[in-house]
């Protein structure tokens, strides 16, 4: 007869087993790329036209509000000026007047989503048939254009739409992002770390707590992105809104999040059992996985041109810098202040290789990411996203030295404390950690503020 325990054991391995098929089945989608983000939803003149004169201006309609800095439009190699849409924020209008007549005209555009910094665009085709237009029949086409246009502007102002973003709705999202990155994080990295460094630690209740406080955490921001998602949406259909870009990766996280509870669940209930277990580890990594490729999924990099290239390496990046996040508080709130000298001799060493690994990682992976964002971008260097990055390179670097004075303690210290029993000596090492740890999470805080911002403003 099977013990209440034992019944426990097995209806988690099933749940967990659950876990990783849904898990696959939502980080398999969400492997493709994410389209794009502002979609234009008109323009006049439309694609293809044929027109007798080429009218003194066009407009664009887009699905978002959208400012007239956000949006270039050139013909051929000749950017024309583009103005804002009294009374429509969706729309902006574009300068066809020193443009020169052809047979054909060629009109590009590119827009650049205000709220997660990803470009798109286009090509409209307009076909003149009289490249000249003069006296009655230009009167006539400039009427019938503005003609057009005001049909267009009353059809978009019927469909929901908001005047202008409230205020609080960019904090919220910015709040979200980075409680979620955090999050994440704490998460994936303290799974890890008892995984495969510290089993024993899952029955003790600060590791305890930092998997159910990074759990609710991430609730919480998983929650807050399909609030933004909703309130931006400005009384659109709920089913539209969330399938949006921003609203699928938004409903994934919560639900990846949600299954995070069952890994969470089987600590609480089994302990250091539960963590060495395969169904356990398997459900894990299947959440880890899921929840490191949803972060994803709107990354800058993704939508550059090497399109898998940019996808492996943010997932390689957030990986090891969830590994190296996780470790280190891990170690800083729940191991070191034990002072039990036989643990730290165990898993120290192996968490120091860890690191190293980690850090590698988080510096190839960031390399090859800032060339596929910013190799594109004129004057890259010269923007607000080059600035935060520039911020986070820099206390990345402090980081660095933080990490090889607890190394070299690592290594020539750890062993004359321990052969001593002398725990007095572990205090300089968890200073250095606990340094190297607050640093580490202003990274991922600025990390996740760069995920908001534009690349190319």
């Amino acid at each position: 007869m099977s013990t209440p325990r034992h019944r426990g054991a097995r209806t988690i391995a099933t749940l967990l087993a659950g876990a990783l098929g849904i898990a696959a089945i939502m980080v398999g989608p969400a492997a493709a790329p994410a389209a794009a983000h502002n979609e234009l939803v008109g323009a006049t003149p439309a694609d293809g036209s044929t027109l007798a004169h080429l009218p003194q201006s066009g407009r664009l309609r887009f699905h978002e509000t959208v400012q007239p800095d956000d949006v270039t439009v050139s013909v051929g190699r000749t950017e024309v000026p583009v103005t804002a849409v009294p009374g429509n924020p969706r729309a902006v209008d574009f300068d066809l007047g020193g443009v020169d007549p052809a047979d054909t005209v060629v009109v590009t555009w590119t827009v650049v989503d205000s709220h997660d910094g990803h470009r798109s665009g286009g090509a409209l085709r307009l076909h003149i048939t009289k490249p000249s237009p003069t006296g009655r029949a230009a009167a006539q086409d400039q009427a019938q254009d503005q003609a057009e246009d005001q049909a267009a502007d009353q059809a978009a102002d019927q469909a929901p739409r908001a005047a202008g973003e409230p205020r609080l709705l960019r904090p919220l999202e910015l709040a979200s992002r980075i409680t979620g990155y955090l999050a994440m994080a704490l998460f994936v990295g303290g799974l890890l770390f008892l995984a495969l460094l510290w089993p024993a630690g899952a029955t003790t209740r600060p590791a305890r707590a930092v998997l159910a406080l990074s759990l609710v955490a991430g609730l919480i921001a998983a929650a807050g992105s399909v609030g933004v998602v909703l309130w931006r949406s400005s009384g659109q259909d709920v089913g539209e809104a969330l399938a949006t870009d921003y609203g699928r990766a938004a409903t994934s996280s919560l639900l990846v999040w949600l299954l995070g509870c069952i890994v969470v669940a089987a600590v609480l209930q089994l302990d250091e059992r539960a963590v060495a277990g395969i169904a356990w580890r398997v459900g894990a990594v299947a959440v880890s996985a899921g929840l490191i490729r949803v972060a994803g999924i709107n990354a800058h990099a993704t939508q550059g041109d090497e399109q898998l290239v940019g996808i492996a390496a943010d997932f390689l990046h957030l990986t090891a810098m969830s590994a190296w996040v996780g470790g280190l508080v891990m170690l800083t709130v729940c191991l070191l202040p034990r002072r039990r000298l036989d643990e730290l001799a165990e898993v120290v060493p192996r968490f120091s290789v860890l690191a190293l690994v980690s850090v590698l990682t988080i510096v190839s992976s960031g390399l090859l990411l800032v060339w596929e964002v910013g190799h594109g971008i004129d004057h890259f260097w010269s923007t607000h996203y080059a600035r935060v990055l520039m911020l986070k390179l820099a206390v990345f670097a402090l980081v660095m030295l933080a990490a090889m004075k607890s190394k070299r303690w690592v290594q020539l210290s750890l062993a004359d404390a321990v052969s001593g029993h002398r725990r007095m000596a572990v205090r300089s090492f968890a200073i250095s950690v606990a340094t190297e740890t607050v640093l580490v999470l202003a990274v991922l805080a600025a990390a996740s503020v760069l995920v908001t911002s534009s690349p190319g403003t």
